[in-house]
């Protein structure tokens, strides 16, 4: 046996593994060069669309200039921000957009409506402070522009400054996500209102068979988001244009800008060469979980849990984890839900407790919480999930939750919301290892993913290598 250190709530702890567990995590490779030269490069050359400068040098007879620069929500790299917008910012000043005709809109979809603190942190305070800077609100009727339906049916509601505007522009980041298999073109989700979401985020969408893998060139989600995009465009009458970028704990180690198809043509591989490891099939996968990740903090057991299955969906040519194996997430969750950040969690998950962990009565039960009047006041107050945003994570777990016979959450806190998600509580690693060796026989084939929410997020190319040892 050796220790692999692993992600613990604020500490990385040991845990005993068998000497020839796969240990995976990011590893930089050297970037091209600084952010601030990766941005500028990009804007000077855009992959299939004029210069930035160029678009926004018209000006509309008989009225000022309608700009709209759409962001991901601070819930991603500030990074990008700091090096991207304010490069952004300086061209359509150079074309003579004036501040006023800006607008720079928060495209949160259903994360919160982010408050000004939040806000001025992840933009930089000068940036806040000279434009209008406000939260896409996926509420708001009169704030948003019915397109009917795509041929998938989902349905098309979209931000009216957004849609209304003479340039769109959308900065945002290229990272490894079960959402697509990459995330980018943000548009789609970001902008978009209640009933929009409800289609790609639904169990039709990013739940399909299709969806359950890693690999964005054959995802049914993909497909989905890509067919509503076009919709906008034809909409719109004029192509968005994308700023998007990679990121690591240095900061920007790649920039992209122009059309959205190339834009995805162009950095695909290059995330594949950065952020693809090879991997074998595992009987068992070890998850190190922060204090918080993805949506919150790890004390909500609904979002430990998503930690667990997240990386589960990420594989291409073979499934990751083989089915019936077993994960163990190394966690301090406290097994608790704040219910002024996450109303409607607690309903949900007690909701799938009480129907017998049935995937299908989640589904139906979802219009009761997510559409509950008092939790979406929550949500409009600001700082808070919108009631919907539970069901989507139940969707993106139904993979793992069905793929593995066993989940345990080494360290945390027991419970019933754990104990109604099917959840295994064990006090120690030591006593997590103890029960997967009992189902899993002596010499499980191990996968440790140590630092998976603390470093960037890798997918993983599988080698199938037969199934479970003896």
């Amino acid at each position: 046996m050796r220790a692999v250190d692993v992600d613990c709530g604020g500490e990385r702890v040991p845990v005993p593994l068998p000497d020839d567990a796969t240990v995976l995590a990011y590893e930089e490779q050297p970037a091209p060069a600084d952010g601030a030269a990766l941005a500028e490069a990009a804007l000077d050359a855009p992959l299939g669309l004029p210069r930035l400068e160029a678009l926004a040098g018209a000006r509309p007879s008989g009225r000022g200039r309608r700009v709209v620069v759409a962001v991901d929500d601070p819930n991603r790299p500030a990074a990008t921000m700091r090096t991207l917008l304010p490069a952004v910012l300086r061209r359509l000043e150079a074309a003579g957009v004036a501040d006023a005709e800006v607008t720079i809109v928060s495209a949160n979809g259903m994360h919160p409506k982010f408050l000004p603190a939040a806000l001025d942190a992840y933009l930089g305070e000068a940036v806040a402070r000279r434009y209008r800077v406000v939260n896409h609100d996926c509420e708001d009727g009169d704030g948003l522009v019915g397109l009917g339906r795509t041929a998938f049916g989902d349905a098309l509601a979209y931000n009216r400054a957004a849609m209304e505007s003479d340039l769109l522009v959308y900065v945002g980041n290229v990272a490894v996500n079960i959402w697509g298999g990459y995330s980018g073109t943000g548009v789609v989700v970001g902008l978009g209102g209640v009933e929009s979401m409800t289609g790609h985020h639904g169990r039709g969408g990013i739940g399909h068979p299709d969806s359950c893998h890693g690999d964005p060139r054959t995802m049914h989600y993909q497909e989905r988001k890509l067919a509503i995009h076009e919709a906008i465009e034809r909409a719109r009458g004029r192509p968005t244009f994308y700023v998007e970028a990679m990121t690591d704990r240095r900061g920007v180690i790649g920039a992209f800008a122009g059309e959205a198809r190339q834009v995805r043509e162009r950095s695909w591989p290059e995330a594949d060469r950065r952020f693809v490891v090879d991997a074998p099939v595992a009987d068992l996968v070890v998850v190190g979980l922060p204090p918080s990740l993805l949506y919150g903090s790890a004390d909500n057991p609904l979002i430990a849990l998503t930690g667990v299955c997240f990386p589960l969906r990420l594989w291409r040519d073979a499934p990751l984890l083989r089915p019936e194996g077993m994960v163990i997430g190394v966690t301090r969750s406290r097994n608790a839900v704040d219910p002024r950040t996450h109303p409607g969690y607690e309903e949900a998950i007690r909701t799938f407790g009480r129907a017998g962990r049935s995937f299908e009565a989640l589904e139906r039960a979802a219009d009761g919480v997510g559409r509950d009047p008092g939790l979406v006041r929550v949500y409009q107050a600001g700082g808070a999930y919108h009631p919907y945003h539970p069901f989507w994570l139940f969707n993106e777990d139904e993979y793992g939750m069905r793929t593995a016979s066993r989940i345990l959450m080494a360290g945390a806190r027991p419970g019933e919301l754990f104990e109604a998600l099917g959840v295994e509580v064990t006090p120690t690693v030591e006593a997590a290892w103890d029960e997967a060796r009992r189902t899993l026989g002596a010499r499980p084939r191990v996968v440790v993913l140590p630092a998976y929410w603390s470093r960037p997020r890798i997918a993983f190319r599988v080698a199938d290598g037969g199934g479970a040892r003896p």
